[in-house]
This record gives structure tokens, sequence and C-alpha cells, in this order.
């Protein structure tokens, strides 16, 4: 069967913490490696002919996605979904369907594994896959290919007698070796960056799935599964190759859980000799000199901490592993160890609770020397556990969320910060300050004009350039955020 994967516009989405100036193209694109993965299976399968359509990187709406699509013919239209990105979920689908009657439509992704009932009741789908989509969407097409049944497909949900019908997922593949590396051919590599990248071709890679932690604001699930070194360095050593692709982003929610991991990668690189440049994001308890010595020697460049807050007792509160020792000591190791270190904190956290806790993030970040930095505001995503905390407290009804999620509109007013404390208008105002306090230091100005080698590097801080004006004009009632 013919199948489409989409990755849907990224026109409008609820506020997730970070103001859309720096979600938009921008700050970065990355390459729906989702849906590449899916088509990498099926292709492999040799049983179906997948159509890779990213309307971001097109910069496509809906009704554009929706011309290609019905030029493409497909028997299925399979759309990648984030709880945020429904709005432009859903007019995807209705486009479509407008333009191929009777096709079919699963949906997969984030906002399925979270809300599969939720997900099995979103308008105008057959079919919804929670869990790994690999092997549920390849029995899916068998079945629809052949006239079976499909509704025992373990992790598939579906519509029946006007209730969600949610079959159990299947136990998560814990080789993750097992599966092909993503589906790059239908894809223009140019077409995408990385935030800070030093080359004109960079991509992103993911070398694990889920997380070991659980930190109150996450909802990132935490069955941790990981591929080998071998395997990790396989795809690099193909995508230098093949692609030539010169540098590589670790999107993994953690790729350092010990220091060991990432000395073990460091090394097939460089038993290899790729020549590449990359970079990935770590806690900072788990940093080493001799995980940061053999990293710069295998091209590391760039580090991205999570730091969040500033505090021993914040970090407690926010059930971090990390206390405020561990990230002086990785942030000083990494500057010694010549690779730049980006720090990425988190405003108007519930134990913040005057505009002077939120500001106190300012001199903190700077004694860390960054090289750059990234303020969010703290959000109650609603898969999170500190959602009910939320509820609990009358901030916001504990099914606020659901009518959005049966169906999402742009009208919707969804909580998005936490108003205990503060109003949102106050903590945007705020989240301006931190930013300006850092990037408008001339310090930090100095340093990063020095810093600069590549033509590539020089784009980037031009467009991070603009970000910082347009953060500027932000506000809390923009619709926007």
């Amino acid at each position: 069967m013919r199948i489409a994967l989409v990755n849907p516009p990224r026109t409008f989405q609820v506020w997730a913490g970070v103001p859309d100036i720096f979600n938009g193209p921008d700050a970065y694109l990355f390459p729906p490696l989702g849906i590449m993965a899916l088509s990498s299976w099926l292709k492999r399968s040799g049983r179906h002919e997948p159509h890779l359509v990213d309307c971001v990187a097109r910069r496509w709406s809906a009704g554009d996605a929706a011309g290609h699509i019905a030029r493409l013919r497909p028997d299925v239209l399979g759309v990648t979904a984030n709880t945020h990105n429904l709005v432009n979920v859903l007019d995807v689908i209705r486009a479509v369907r407008l333009r191929v009657p009777g096709i079919f439509v699963v949906i997969g992704g984030s906002h399925v594994t979270a809300f599969p009932g939720e997900a099995a009741l979103f308008p105008g789908i057959d079919a919804a896959i929670s869990g790994d989509g690999e092997a549920p969407l390849l029995s899916l097409l068998d079945c629809l290919e052949q006239g079976r049944d499909w509704s025992a497909i373990p992790g598939l949900c579906r519509v029946k007698d006007g209730m969600p019908c949610v079959n159990p997922a299947a136990a998560p593949e814990r080789d993750l070796d097992a599966f092909p590396f993503p589906d790059r051919e239908g894809l223009a590599p140019g077409d995408y960056y990385t935030p800070g990248m030093k080359m004109a071709r960079a991509t992103t890679i993911i070398s694990s799935r889920g997380c070991p932690f659980q930190c109150s604001f996450c909802s990132v699930p935490h069955q941790y599964r990981t591929r080998t070194a071998k395997n990790i360095v396989d795809e690099l050593e193909l995508c230098a190759g093949r692609y030539g692709i010169q540098e590589f982003h670790f999107v993994d929610d953690l790729f350092n859980p010990t220091p060991e991991r990432v000395m073990e990668i460091s090394m097939r690189i460089i038993e290899r000799k790729l020549n590449i440049a990359w970079g990935f994001k770590a806690a900072c308890f788990a940093v080493s000199e001799p995980m940061l010595d053999i990293a710069r020697r295998a091209g590391c460049v760039r580090i991205h901490y999570g730091v969040e807050t500033w505090s021993d007792a914040g970090l407690e509160a926010l059930n971090k592993k990390t206390r405020v020792r561990h990230i002086r000591d990785a942030f000083e190791k990494t500057r010694k160890a010549g690779i730049r270190a980006i720090a990425y904190m988190i405003a108007g956290c519930p134990h913040e609770k005057t505009p002077a806790d939120v500001m106190a993030a300012a001199p903190f970040v700077k004694s860390l020397k960054p090289d750059y930095v990234v303020f969010s505001l703290y959000t109650p995503y609603p898969d999170a556990p500190i959602f009910k905390e939320g509820a609990a407290r009358g901030l916001w009804s504990e099914d606020c969320w659901r009518s959005f999620m049966l169906n999402p509109t742009r009208e919707h007013r969804l909580p998005t910060t936490w108003s205990e404390h503060m109003s949102k208008d106050r903590l945007v105002g705020l989240l301006r300050r931190l930013h300006n306090a850092f990037y408008f230091s001339p310090a930090v100005l100095f340093r990063t004009l020095l810093s600069l080698r590549t033509l590539p590097e020089l784009v980037r801080i031009v467009r991070g350039g603009i970000i910082l004006l347009k953060l500027q004009f932000l506000r809390a009632d923009s619709g926007r955020i």
C-alpha cells in the first residue's frame, strides 16, 4: 500500500513554555526522525510504499500539503502528533480528506502514547497507534491490503460503539539496534539546521528512547532504552559518507546517563577517523574530565545542559538528581575542555514565588559563563506529574485539556504558566529581562563575536539577534505564546 507519512505544519502551537520565536525556523529546523524511522521500517519489509512529507521544511500550509498528497494518491495518511500541535494535525487531516475522499487516516506519536483514549476519539481519523509505531503500522497496512481485521493489533486505538477502544501496546523493543536507520532519502539534508551549528550541513540523530529519571515538569516516558555504540557510529559514518553531513545534534532526552557511555561512543568515532562535529543534551551530574577530553577529541563541539533552576531547593522541588555543585563543576570542566556549553533554564517554577526569585537566575547563569542560555517559562504539561498538583490547588480544571484534545481549535485557552504567584503577563516580562540580562552583557557579546569561525555560525548569530529583537515585543496576550 502507498502511505503518506506527514510531519504537519507548525503554524499554530499551544504555548509549551518557549515562545514561538524560539521554536520557529529562525532558531532551528530538525528533520522529522519519527516518520523517517517508520518509513525505513516499511521499506525494509518490501511490502509497502512510504512517502515522507515534511510540511515544516517545505513551509507548507495544510492546503499545500493536501495538494501534494493528492498527487501522490496514497491509500493511507499517517500523521505524527504531539499534544501542543493538534490544531495543525487536524487541519492537515481535514484538508486531505477533502482532496482524497475515503483515505484511511492513522495518527501516532507522543500525543497518542500519552493519551490513547482521547487520541482514539480524535476527529477525522480511523485509527491511532500508541507506543513504538513501527510494528503496529506495518501490521495495520498488511491487514488493510489483505482485507483482514485489524482491530486486535497491539497498541491500536479506535472507536467502538461510540467509545474509545485501546489495545494494550506490545512490550517496547529493548534492542534498538533491531530498527533500521531513519530514512533520509526523501528529504534534502541542506534543508535542516540545528542550534549553534558550525558546519554547512547538519542533522539530528537519536541514540536512545525515553529517560530513566522522573523530573516533575517533564512528560518523557520513563522506559529508557539505548542503542549500542557501534550501531550509533555506523549511522554517523553512513550520514557523513552518503549525504555529506558534517555536524550532528543528538536529540536524546538524556545522552549521558553515565560518562562511560559517552566515552565509548567517542572512542569509536576516533577509531573510525570520522571528521565530524557533534553535540548532545546532558545531565550535569554525569560529567567527568576524561569524558569531556575524549569527546572533544572525537569532534564534540557543544553540550546542552538542562540546568533548570538556580538553587538546591529548587532542583529538589523539580525532582532533579542534579545539585548546584554538579552544575558548577560541569560548566567549569566543559569550558576547560574547550567545548561550548549551553544552559537551559526554567523561569516561573512553582517554588519561585516572587519576581526576585525568578530574577535570581540571572546572576547564577552569568557565574556559569555559558556560551548561550535559553530561558523558558515553567509550563504544566497535561501528562506531567506537576499538572495534577496545580489542579488540586485550583489553578485549572483537571480535565481542561480534554476538550482541546477531542476538538482542537485556536480559541482554546489552556493553562500555560504556573499562575499561583504571578500572572502570565508578569512572567513574560521577566522572561524578557532574563534574556536581556545575559545577551546584552558586553562580556557575552565580545565572547560571542570572538568565537565565530564559520559562515554558518555567523548566520546562526544573526538569526539569534533577530529572535532577541522579537522578544522585546513579546506579549502574553498575543495568542502566539
